[in-house]
């Protein structure tokens, strides 16, 4: 999606538009070196680096693409402040997790790819509208020339879409296991994904080889109560009140006053889901089977969440009984 958005723009900008990955780059001491040297830019010995980048853009009519700033977020934040501030003509598209916070940024969120409702029924020839189902297949068919969607495992590809959240990298590697597995077997196997969605390109990189490998680079990425959360809000099925959230997850290393600002931390940072009109927060089923797998104290936290819910039922009771009396239902 990003290079198409840079090719449908490319004419509008008279010095180009310029792709900087930021992938392999953990230091943030080395953005500017990497931006440099993406541009093609000659470093010049009188100068400091950033003193020979805004010289170089300043007077130009140009595009940066700065891809994968995760990992940098808060030294590509004051970057990207200062280049603009001194280069009128240059704009900036930024990729991450999680907004850079700049003066004047707008943010776009990207969604999932489009994928089937659970038990949606539908025959192959639907399917196919899909983007999640069209990835697949795409793939599928990179690794099994013979693969073909058919009404016997139309239903289970519409189930392995839809329980892996239409996430990109999830789809290719449960396509990528058509080589060996039919579409019946992976759907099957999709309660062990972490075991399942692996076998990435050697050429990727680390964590877009594996399932796991992607969720631990965004899991490392956070602070230790954001951690504690994540983990603590897994044991949530379909979603959770903010109300909920500060009366299960809190205790020992986070206090009740914290939850609110960590909810929106993880928000920020694509964890969970906020749905405004539920006034609800959710995570896609992989995030969740990682928190559990990662929650130390499981059995602790799921009584926790019990005790809640029966202690919610029985407050509300007296109230459904009195509703039922008033439409004479017993």
């Amino acid at each position: 999606m990003r290079f198409q958005t840079a090719a449908e723009v490319i004419d509008e900008y008279e010095s180009g538009v310029w792709f900087v990955d930021l992938a392999a780059v953990n230091d943030p001491a080395l953005l500017i070196a990497a931006v440099i040297e993406a541009l093609g830019i000659k470093e010049e010995s009188k100068k400091t680096t950033e003193e020979t980048l805004v010289d170089f853009l300043k007077e130009k009519e140009i595009l940066i693409l700065l891809d994968n700033c995760e990992q940098l977020i808060n030294a590509c934040a004051d970057l990207t402040e200062r280049l603009l501030s001194s280069c009128p003509k240059l704009k900036i598209i930024a990729t991450s997790r999680e907004a850079l916070n700049c003066k004047g940024e707008k943010t776009y969120r990207i969604p999932p790819l489009t994928m089937p409702e659970p038990n949606s029924n539908n025959p192959p020839e639907q399917l196919v509208q899909y983007e999640s189902v069209r990835l697949f297949i795409e793939r599928a068919l990179v690794v099994n020339a013979e693969f073909r969607v058919n009404n016997k495992n139309a239903p289970a590809l519409a189930e392995i879409c839809s329980r892996l959240d239409g996430i990109p990298l999830a789809i290719e590697l449960a396509a990528a296991r058509t080589k060996i597995l039919s579409v019946e077997k992976i759907y099957e196997r999709l309660d062990d994904r972490f075991s399942l969605l692996t076998g990435g390109k050697r050429t990727a990189l680390p964590r877009q080889q594996t399932l796991r490998a992607l969720i631990d680079w965004s899991y490392d990425l956070l602070s230790e109560e954001e951690k504690i959360l994540w983990c603590r809000l897994s044991v949530f099925s379909g979603g959770w009140t903010l109300e909920a959230a500060e009366e299960i997850c809190s205790g020992e290393a986070l206090s009740k006053n914290e939850i609110l600002d960590l909810l929106s931390q993880l928000t920020e940072k694509s964890v969970i889901i906020y749905d405004e009109s539920k006034e609800r927060y959710r995570m896609l089923e992989s995030i969740k089977q990682y928190g559990i797998e990662k929650l130390s104290d499981r059995y602790g936290m799921f009584l926790r969440h019990l005790n809640y819910f029966l202690e919610l039922s029985e407050e509300a009771e007296p109230e459904l009984r009195s509703e039922k009396a008033k439409f004479g239902l017993k």
